[in-house]
């Protein structure tokens, strides 16, 4: 097909299907603005304009490059160009290849007539400097448009899923920088929409780029748009695969922001696009460092009606960012930038004042038991559709902070010149932002060391006692945490990036050996202080007791974590086996997640001075209920609430995961041979039902649902045993009845 005809059929199937990301989002959800009932601003005096490469624009918008080399293509770049001169905006024509190697198409990108005040910015392909492209190329490229600047567009995952793709990206750096050193206009890098992460930026940067358009994720999966072209079923699934690839249009404005900050080049422009849609999106963007925004899909399909619903669709646009600043009593786009003006989501929740820790300084809030989206003080029992036990949300406000306390403290800077290994620490425990900045951001729900201080409680003893145990395993969670994201190849954890993400994987391993080296730091400073909660009766009441505890824990803490690597070799071997069966899953997460809640509660009795018998049964409860755990996360991962888990539907399936319910239906007689053969060709969304309709035939979600009751029953039998008569009153039961009653 000719490169002409290909930009026809992308404008076809961006008007015509659902080429959005489904699950993957640009991330701005997480901020709001902070409302200002006293804005002190009149809104005709609020100042939307902004200067760039020696051009005054009305507002930080540009119409993203999209389209050129048909007849229609050049109408559409025509009424852009129309709407663009009239309301003072910047503009990009789609790439230039098909109209140097066709001229009789050029005439569809020669927009200056209708715009000669506008910014505007030609566009070529990066790699087609690795097919013969020069300097000449670049400048017959600029010259046709007499645009004020050049686009090198970067696409290597749509060129790979094209069937016509250029494939040819070695050692394209090298002539980016020629390009960059000899062409008389500024040269702007532009993905076009996965995103830019901090190596790229770095990269783009020492090599004299002019400006950065990330092109984040979160919009059109040009994946997505490359499915519906392609040519064969395997081409179609490939394609499918890719469909929520990339980085989120917000994190990778805080990368390439960073990395600008840390070059020395703050006034580098960085261009948001990717997923915007709005004039709060336009807002939230410069708020978090861009200097220009672009937006192609909503302007495309006002270009389809007239220069004049593109022009309306512009007025909304900037009418919306007007307001947005006026609002938050922003009278010009760098005050939308001051601190306190836009907050994380997690920043909303209202802060209640808490007695100081032992050192005078204030507590911290974390995540509560069970949801990540619920402070330590939203207590479980007003989690929706759940009816727990007052005593239960008692608990966690009462211990969580001592417990984030007695983390801050194990992993604190020792040095100055180390500062930032711990400070990835932080960001990664949710106590600091991307730049080591000071917050409270979700980190995790602390179910484990919270189990361990119920556990201590429980037996008899003071929970304050199991502190340092508490922190330990948390700790050790999230070391492993750190390393089976570097494992898995995850950039995101909790809507915000990982630990490699964000500074390499040298350094994640790095952070991830130092958290596991310090949780056992934090278990022996057990017997490296004497309670000042402690008890009497407690097991800590004399230095004697306290260390032969810590030297028992360490020997439990160390099968702990072997117990985890075990569970994550096996983990790592089934991503290269077709043939799983229910036995090795059952097997593998006895390691990977019940070993962890298991020995959580187990040192937690040990502290309360649980004997034997009682931590044996503890510690039988907590493997169970651990299974359990997992068993619900596996249905949660297929059958799961949309509205409540936040993910699609069938979600665990599409990213091929071997989840229980799975592998029990490929065991299964009646289904196995057709799921089978599903799973070997590649389940995608338009096959998924079929998957789930074989799934229900083999009743695998009542088989899994049984597994989970009975797992959950041995663990309440287990726990019976251990604590006799206490049991209907304690925090343990409670716990494991929530649960078993999520639904996220």
């Amino acid at each position: 097909m000719s490169h002409a005809g290909r930009k026809d059929e992308h404008i076809r199937i961006n008007l015509e299907e659902d080429v959005t990301f489904h699950q993957l989002t640009t991330g701005f959800e997480r901020y709001h603005f902070v409302h200002q009932a006293l804005p002190e601003v009149d809104l005709a005096a609020v100042d939307t304009s902004i200067s760039l490469f020696g051009k005054r624009l009305s507002a930080p918008i540009l119409v993203s490059s999209m389209t050129g080399g048909t007849e229609q293509a050049g109408l559409f770049n025509r009424r852009l160009a129309e709407a663009v001169q009239i309301k003072g905006l910047a503009m990009g024509v789609g790439s230039q290849r098909a109209a140097l190697e066709e001229a009789e198409t050029a005439s569809s990108f020669v927009v200056r007539a209708y715009a000669p005040d506008a910014l505007l910015f030609a566009n070529l392909g990066a790699v087609q400097l690795n097919y013969g492209y020069t300097v000449d190329q670049c400048r017959r490229a600029v010259a046709m448009v007499e645009a004020d600047a050049l686009i090198l567009h970067l696409n290597p995952l749509q060129e790979v899923l094209q069937p016509e793709g250029d494939l040819r990206w070695g050692g394209l750096l090298t002539k980016i920088e020629a390009v960059c050193a000899q062409i008389e206009v500024p040269v702007i890098a532009k993905e076009v929409g996965w995103g830019i992460s901090r190596q790229v930026a770095r990269q783009l940067i020492d090599a004299g780029i002019s400006a950065i358009d990330i092109a984040g994720a979160g919009g059109t999966s040009w994946s997505e748009v490359e499915k519906h072209r392609a040519l064969t079923e395997r081409q179609r699934r490939l394609a499918a695969s890719f469909r929520e690839w990339g980085i989120p249009t917000a994190t990778s404005l805080a990368y390439v922001q960073a990395v600008r900050e840390e070059v020395g080049k703050p006034d580098l422009p960085i261009f948001a696009s990717g997923g915007m849609r709005t004039g709060q999106d336009v807002a939230k963007a410069v708020a978090l460092g861009a200097d220009l925004t672009g937006l192609a899909s909503p302007f495309l399909r006002w270009a389809l009606e007239s220069t004049e619903a593109v022009m309306e669709e512009i007025d909304f646009l900037t009418d919306e960012l007007r307001i947005t600043m006026f609002a938050s009593g922003a009278p010009h786009l760098e005050a939308l930038r001051q601190p306190g003006i836009l907050i994380n989501v997690a920043d909303l929740t209202p802060q209640r004042p808490r007695a100081k820790a032992s050192g005078g300084r204030p507590q911290q809030q974390s995540g509560s038991l069970l949801s990540p989206h619920h402070s330590s003080d939203s207590a479980i029992s007003h989690l929706p559709g759940i009816v727990a036990p007052v005593a239960l949300s008692d608990f966690a406000r009462l211990w969580l902070p001592r417990i984030e306390d007695e983390m801050q403290g194990v992993l604190a800077t020792r040095r100055p010149m180390q500062a930032t290994h711990y400070a990835m620490m932080h960001f990664h425990m949710g106590w600091a932002d991307e730049v080591f900045r000071p917050g409270t951001f979700t980190a995790g729900k602390r179910i484990r060391p919270l189990l361990c201080l119920m556990a201590c409680e429980a037996v008899g003893g003071n929970p304050a006692d199991a502190i340092p145990a508490a922190a330990a395993v948390e700790i050790l969670h999230n070391f492993s945490l750190i390393h089976d994201d570097i494992e898995d190849g995850d950039e995101i954890r909790h809507h915000r990036p990982t630990v490699w993400a964000l500074w390499g994987i040298p350094q994640a391993i790095n952070v991830g050996d130092g958290m596991f080296a310090l949780a056992f730091a934090a278990l022996l400073r057990s017997s490296a202080r004497h309670s000042s909660d402690a008890t009497s009766g407690s097991a800590l009441a004399d230095p004697f007791n306290a260390d032969d505890c810590a030297l028992a824990a360490c020997d439990r803490f160390t099968e702990i974590c072997v117990a985890l690597t075990e569970g994550q070799h096996l983990d790592l071997s089934f991503e290269e086996r077709d043939r799983v069966t229910v036995a090795e899953y059952l097997r593998m997460i006895e390691g990977k997640t019940a070993a962890l809640i298991a020995g959580s509660i187990a040192l937690g009795a040990l502290f309360g001075g649980a004997d034997d018998q009682q931590e044996d049964s503890l510690r039988r409860f907590g493997h169970n209920i651990g299974l359990a755990f997992q068993i619900q996360d596996d249905m949660l991962g297929i059958w799961g609430d949309p509205a409540v888990t936040g993910k699609a539907a069938g979600n665990d399936i599409l990213r091929r995961k071997k989840s229980l319910p799975l592998l029990y239906g490929l065991e299964h007689p009646a289904v196995a041979c057709r799921l089978q053969a599903l799973w070997r060709d590649g389940i995608s969304p338009d096959n998924l039902s079929e998957a789930l309709d074989l799934l229900e035939e083999a009743e695998a979600r009542a088989w899994s649902e049984d597994m989970l009751h009975r797992f959950h029953a041995e663990g309440l039998s287990a726990l019976s045993a251990g604590l006799g008569a206490q049991t209907d009153s304690s925090l343990l039961l409670a716990l494991a009845d929530e649960l078993l009653q999520r639904q996220a």
